[in-house]
């Protein structure tokens, strides 16, 4: 019995091709980062007891903070994101305390990364935050070509705090003032 090296070598190099793009079929990337993610949220018109769709933005400077920054197989130490969404209903001030009013994804989230240069360039997303002071998922997608960390997965978790008090209609004298500034605080994570 002859045994044909050459046919058992491309076999072999076929399943091993095979295992390898299995490997990389589970992430688009290899690249993967958990960051402390802390900013100021702005609300517009702002939360009252009359229901209306809230633009919500996470822009003030240069958009929240990503720091303390850990990953594997990426040059990214840190960063900032911005974010431009809003509401998919109307919402009044009872949407801070439920389980989170939710939110079109911002699908034009705008990740700067630190250091600056050729291996970190800016990336775009989609990222969803649903607005309540519960602690609450945030999800969301790179965009495909966003190096590095091109059609990845984004996950974390969120925790947002309001300043102002609802229980008016935020018109008129006596009316109170409506509730549009807050921050949050969490972890963000991209693989």
């Amino acid at each position: 019995m002859r045994i044909n090296f050459s046919r058992l070598s491309a076999m072999a190099v076929l399943i091993s091709a095979a295992g390898v793009m299995g490997a990389f079929a589970t992430s688009a990337s290899a690249d993967s980062i958990t960051c402390e993610i802390s900013g100021s949220i702005k609300l517009s018109p702002g939360l009252s007891e009359t229901p209306t769709v809230q633009n919500i933005g996470i822009t003030k400077h240069k958009g929240a903070l990503l720091s303390n920054c850990s990953g594997s197989e990426t040059p990214v130490t840190g960063g900032n994101v911005h974010v431009v969404t809003k509401t998919t209903e109307a919402v009044t001030c009872a949407a801070l305390k439920g389980s989170g009013a939710p939110v079109e994804s911002a699908n034009d989230a705008i990740f700067k990364w630190q250091p600056k240069g050729e291996s970190t360039q800016n990336s775009t997303g989609s990222l969803s935050i649903p607005l309540t002071e519960m602690t609450v998922a945030l999800e969301g997608t790179m965009n495909m070509g966003t190096f590095p960390f091109s059609e990845d997965k984004i996950t974390g978790s969120v925790t947002q705090k309001y300043s102002g008090t609802c229980g008016s209609s935020g018109h008129g004298k006596g009316g109170g003032k409506k509730v549009n500034k807050g921050k949050f605080t969490g972890t963000i994570t991209i693989s």
